[in-house]
């Protein structure tokens, strides 16, 4: 039996359960299954699809196919790519590949790393350690915090490389350090640690693990469908072009409006709406998720 009951505290450098030894502990819960293998492995296999997607997509709009219906248009956007603003926008597109499916990734990260301990029946010790259950809960946010970090540097470092070999191959050039392509980088760093704390707040709030995935996907990819269905339907029959902006309320979509340099989509609000919608939901679930852990039973 281990001395304080918990094995990953034990686990942990240093004695107690100061905040730093309990993320500690998560960490390696985290990273002594295989689950975080399985995520780390498909985080980078999206990546390299999406990376591939967007270098195809991006060399057709460089260099349009001979048989397209509208050739001249093409060739216009074509030469519109070419300028320093449009060979910037490409970089930005690159620089954030795959967003879309990474941040689900990290979503679902952070609901395993919220549910795991339930799923395995180690809840009980580790709250018979630590009383305080929101100290608990505060841990596993800093812990699927770090990690999605940790996930984006990688996903970053991916697409670093894979751009500055687009630009080559392509004789462009354009400073990756430069705010049009930075900017979507950073809001994706802060996407991915949003998005982290959205799972854990989930996963703490529902418990078990196979309904905190289910209920995560539905919300990310149901949720991104029906509203754009719902407004588009009410767009139809107002012929109100703000109707067209108002799908932002769903977490996905609001996700999508913070990262995109530009507009999103047509009547899209700018990146701070979605960055506040998406952190509003976040923080939202994180306090519930964290009410209902001080309140339930656990055994």
């Amino acid at each position: 039996m281990s001395v304080s009951g918990s094995p990953a505290l034990d686990g942990a450098d240093g004695t107690g359960t100061t905040p730093s030894r309990l993320v500690r502990a998560e960490f390696m819960k985290l990273r002594t299954t295989s689950s975080w293998w399985l995520f780390l492995g498909g985080f980078v296999l999206f990546t390299a699809v999406a990376l591939l997607n967007n270098w195809f997509s991006q060399h057709y709009v460089l260099y349009p196919q001979q048989d397209l219906a509208d050739r001249a248009q093409a060739l216009a956007q074509a030469a519109q790519a070419r300028t320093p603003a449009g060979v910037a926008a490409i970089a930005a597109s690159l620089m954030t590949s795959g967003e879309f499916l990474c941040v689900l990734i990290v979503m679902l990260l952070g609901a395993h790393v919220a549910t795991s301990e339930f799923a395995q029946q180690t809840a009980v010790a580790t709250f018979l350690t630590v009383p305080r259950r929101e100290r608990v809960v505060a841990a596993k946010l800093a812990a699927a915090a770090c990690s999605a970090v940790l996930l984006w540097l990688i996903a970053t470092a991916m697409e670093a490389a894979t751009t500055l070999a687009f630009l080559h191959a392509h004789h462009l050039s354009t400073s990756l350090t430069g705010w049009a392509v930075v900017r979507p980088v950073l809001a994706s760093l802060l996407a991915f640690v949003i998005w982290a704390v959205f799972g854990v707040g989930l996963g703490a709030l529902l418990r078990d693990q196979v309904v905190s995935i289910i209920v995560g996907i539905g919300v990310y990819a149901g949720g991104f469908a029906v509203v754009e269905l719902i407004f588009h339907g009410i767009y139809d029959l107002a012929r109100q072009g703000w109707i067209l902006g108002l799908p932002v309320v769903a977490p996905a979509v609001a996700s999508q409006v913070m990262v995109t340099a530009g507009r999103a989509f047509p009547h899209a609000p700018p990146q701070w709406v979605g960055a506040v919608i998406l952190t509003a939901y976040a923080l939202a679930l994180a306090v519930a998720g964290t009410a209902v852990t001080r309140r339930r039973d656990v055994t």
